[in-house]
């Protein structure tokens, strides 16, 4: 309860015992310095998928629950109102056609074109009307994405307000090195790789160089260019600091990680809040309808499968489908199956398809045998804290990744796309249901996600309220963030109109280019 609330809760129960002249005084004697009231949050998220937003709105739900006004900007429609939240939503902003998956190709073509218009998209968003009429609102702090939300960094400089950096991932690589996190390439994977600790020496160098080239995307290429769109487009006063050096000035970020479970166990910095799991919750009843269902399974129970909210699962090919109705066909257990049209026209008696179900409540259920998921990160943390199995079939993104650090956890396995068949997805299920080692591992890690210090929501809240109180929390900036290497620092060639670049930026643009054009993990 805030302050100002307490207050008038202090004065309706006392009110008969003291006169109220009395009481007034003793109240305005107490100080109350140390509590922020109601702050007005300014929540960007420009360029973002719905993972994100899910893991934002988890966040900003726990700050508007405590009495902040918040308004979020972001590219997708609220599904409610709520209150002390106001949305504005950026219409053609998606970045969803953009993000390939396995289904259509190479994984890393996607996130090239990405970076390759991420400049003029957050320009264009950061352009629109009803952003540029937030200037003429007060707000005592602004919350960005990091994900390539950057140009958004201007606005928050003319308001002249302090900056909350919020990751939907872990600190690792490139984001961890924002929060002036040194790397540690001999035992702390990027999430390119699917190499686990202990590392080999090869394992090692190529840690280092993917964490250098993914690190110099961001500084020499991504942030950069989207610098000078944004002053080409008017949007960023000719006087203001390079985005590189806002972004170095907004010291604390919250990341979408589990401190206490994060294997191995690496160093971290004061200024990093750890918030994973924030949008996880106790399940609660299902649907009627089906919960029908489900009791009709009976003791043999059963199984759900979600490829998540970026891929249409109607686009897969089909020869993996034809894999997946068989295999699910020949089952004992009923399967529950996340799917975007509302017919199959060979769909087996035993499996039941829609367009949206309550994921969280459905890997609570105690007749769940196993979860086939995607492997995204809100996913992924769900089904710890649920104690549920899980059989990764990554699409995307870092789900390769996710996946393949669950298989080495030993509380789930991964199969890959090109090599599904019905064999091979059928064993993979018998054996996760019926291995007790690995239901055991994942209650073990449940156990631990949900033995916290703190509860998450108190932590946004309290370190919001810190930042505000403290005017950015500037004393908590990592020396490394201003640390020379290689020149790094060194102040970049350029003039808005008619683009210089320095040699050192087109080095960096060749090696990121050559780097996208030749990795792919799927």
């Amino acid at each position: 309860m805030c302050w100002g609330l307490f207050k008038i809760y202090l004065l309706i129960i006392h009110q008969r015992k003291m006169k109220w002249w009395a009481l007034v005084a003793v109240l305005l004697l107490i100080p109350d310095d140390q509590y922020v009231d109601g702050s007005r949050i300014l929540f960007i998220s420009a360029i973002a998928s719905k993972s994100h937003k899910g893991f934002f709105t988890a966040v900003i739900d726990k700050l508007a629950k405590e009495g902040h006004q918040i308004t979020i900007v972001s590219p997708y429609k609220p599904t409610k109102e709520k209150e002390n939240v106001h949305e504005i939503v950026l219409s053609n902003v998606d970045i969803t056609s953009l993000a390939q998956n396995v289904f259509e190709g190479d994984t890393m073509s996607g996130a090239k074109a990405i970076m390759t218009i991420a400049p003029k998209m957050c320009s264009d968003a950061l352009g629109r009307k009803e952003v540029q009429e937030l200037l003429n609102e007060k707000y005592d702090i602004g919350m960005l994405s990091i994900f390539l939300s950057d140009c958004f960094l201007s606005l928050f400089h003319r308001m002249e307000i302090p900056v909350i950096q919020i990751s939907p991932t872990g600190p690792i690589g490139p984001i961890g090195a924002l929060a002036g996190l040194p790397t540690f390439p001999s035992f702390v994977t990027n999430a390119f790789l699917q190499s686990f600790h202990p590392l080999t020496f090869t394992d090692r160098m190529l840690n280092a160089l993917t964490d250098t080239v993914s690190t110099a995307a961001v500084e020499h290429v991504i942030l950069p260019n989207m610098d000078t769109e944004c002053r080409l487009q008017g949007l960023c006063p000719a006087n203001m600091p390079s985005l590189n050096e806002l972004k170095k000035n907004a010291t604390v970020m919250f990341v979408n990680s589990v401190r206490y479970m994060e294997s191995p166990p690496r160093p971290s910095m004061a200024s990093i809040v750890y918030v994973g799991g924030i949008h996880c919750h106790e399940a609660k009843a299902l649907p009627e309808d089906l919960e029908k269902w489900v009791a009709g399974a009976g003791e043999d129970g059963f199984i759900f499968f979600s490829l998540g909210s970026v891929v249409k699962p109607s686009t897969m090919p089909e020869e993996y489908r034809k894999v997946l109705v068989k295999v699910f066909g020949s089952l004992k257990q009923r399967v529950l199956w996340k799917w975007d049209t509302d017919t199959m026209e060979d769909l087996p008696r035993n499996v039941r398809l829609e367009k949206w179900l309550p994921q969280q409540d459905i890997l609570g259920d105690p007749r769940l045998k196993v979860f086939i998921t995607h492997g995204g990160a809100l996913s992924t943390q769900e089904s710890i804290y649920h104690s549920t199995p899980v059989i990764g079939l990554p699409v995307l993104a870092d789900q390769m990744t996710n996946m393949a650090e669950v298989q080495n956890q030993g509380w789930g396995r991964m199969l890959k796309w090109r090599e599904l068949t019905f064999e091979v997805l059928r064993d993979t299920i018998h054996t996760v249901i019926t291995d007790e080692k690995l239901r055991a591992e994942v209650k073990r890690r449940s156990s631990l996600m949900r033995d916290t210090p703190q509860d998450l929501g108190q932590l946004v809240n309290y370190w919001v309220d810190y930042v505000i109180k403290h005017n950015g929390a500037h004393h908590l900036k990592s020396p490394f963030l201003t640390m020379p290497w290689d020149k790094k620092r060194r102040r970049r060639r350029r003039v808005v109109l008619g683009k210089r670049i320095s040699f050192h930026e087109q080095l960096w643009e060749s090696i990121v280019s050559i780097f996208l054009n030749n990795i792919n993990y799927h």
